[in-house]
């Protein structure tokens, strides 16, 4: 199993990611992921590129609704070259409230979007000098032919995928699937791969071919309980101020509907003390990665049989609000991880 990091932007320069991405190279992180939400998933992996040398990058995941496969693809190969091949694409259809409220655009036909979608983007990648790329789909089209060779070393698709039905698109048509945060380690094992597994066969797909990534939640301190109170608050946020639906499946599939109950009552009443009240410890102890350094390094080596990669998302407020500082301890991780592996 490989450890990277999933930084969302929030509250964060260029510069200071810039930072980060530096150390966390020096540090051993195998990737660099951007999630699509403050900022987003081409520019800042771009400077990102630019100072650094092997570790992968990517956006995890963008969204397929604000952008046509054919812009998707052209950024994707101008992304993959600047990088030296170190691309890996991360898609995903968002949800009604970023597609509608936000963008102004429907949230229709999203099974049938990201199968056209990824296809196209594969055939846009892999399009040399001299070829077109012509589809027509019930959702898109695409007629367009290259002028700049992408070269042979085509990046991978992730695509984001949990609810069962997406799970078989991933199966059938990615290379990768991306698992979001609060998927516990027995979820993944029994539920999730199982069921990818099952859609993969019977798709003529050999399952082992699917490369399995995820989130991990982390929030961590040599005080536990302040590492445990911020990872309660970061469910917590996870409903509110932009609720998402999947965050709700994924707690009541794994048996935690009460509190899921209490943060789609409270959050939007701005009553976060309440939410995390009603987060028992089990939780914690199932959806993320929190309590001392010790601790995670355990929750981290988990993971590693139901995983092929594993991104880190911190949730420990920095202190003095310098987010390079706030990484410093993650920096550690991976030197700790392998030496927990070997033992």
């Amino acid at each position: 199993m490989e450890l990277s990091l999933l930084v969302t932007g929030a509250g964060m320069r260029i510069a200071e990611l810039l930072t980060i991405a530096r150390q966390a190279e020096s540090a051993g992180y195998a990737g660099l992921y951007m999630a699509e939400v403050h900022r987003t998933g081409f520019v800042p992996l771009t400077a990102v590129a630019g100072v650094t040398q092997r570790m992968r990058i990517g956006p995890y995941v963008l969204n397929a609704y604000g952008r046509s496969p054919l812009l998707t693809g052209m950024s994707a190969v101008d992304l993959n070259e600047v990088s030296g091949g170190r691309l890996v694409l991360g898609l995903g259809g968002g949800n009604r409230i970023i597609n509608e409220v936000w963008q102004g655009i429907p949230h229709a036909r999203v099974l049938t979007k990201m199968r056209e979608y990824i296809e196209i983007v594969r055939r846009i990648a892999g399009a040399r000098l001299g070829q077109r790329v012509d589809f027509d789909g019930a959702v898109h089209s695409c007629h367009w032919s290259p002028v700049i060779d992408p070269g042979d070393r085509v990046f991978p698709i992730v695509l984001a995928a949990v609810f069962p039905s997406m799970l078989k698109v991933a199966a059938r048509s990615a290379d990768g699937i991306g698992g979001g945060a609060t998927l516990g380690v027995d979820y993944l094992r029994e539920v999730l791969r199982p069921q990818a597994a099952q859609a993969a066969a019977e798709a003529g797909r050999d399952p082992a071919t699917l490369r399995w990534s995820a989130v991990g939640v982390i929030a961590m301190d040599e005080d536990r309980e302040r590492a445990r109170a911020a990872a309660r608050a970061a469910l917590c946020h996870f409903y509110a101020p932009l609720p998402h639906p999947y965050y709700e499946h994924t707690m009541r599939e794994q048996g935690f509907g009460a509190a899921a109950d209490a943060a789609l009552k409270h959050m939007p009443a701005g009553q976060l003390e309440a939410a995390m009240a009603a987060i028992p410890d089990a939780c914690l102890d199932t959806l993320v990665i929190a309590g001392t350094p010790a601790e995670c390094q355990a929750r981290i080596a988990a993971y590693r049989d139901v995983v092929d990669e594993l991104l880190l998302l911190n949730v420990m407020p920095p202190p003095a609000a310098n987010a390079v500082l706030g990484y410093q301890p993650l920096m550690r991780l991976p030197a700790a991880l392998n030496a927990t592996l070997r033992a």
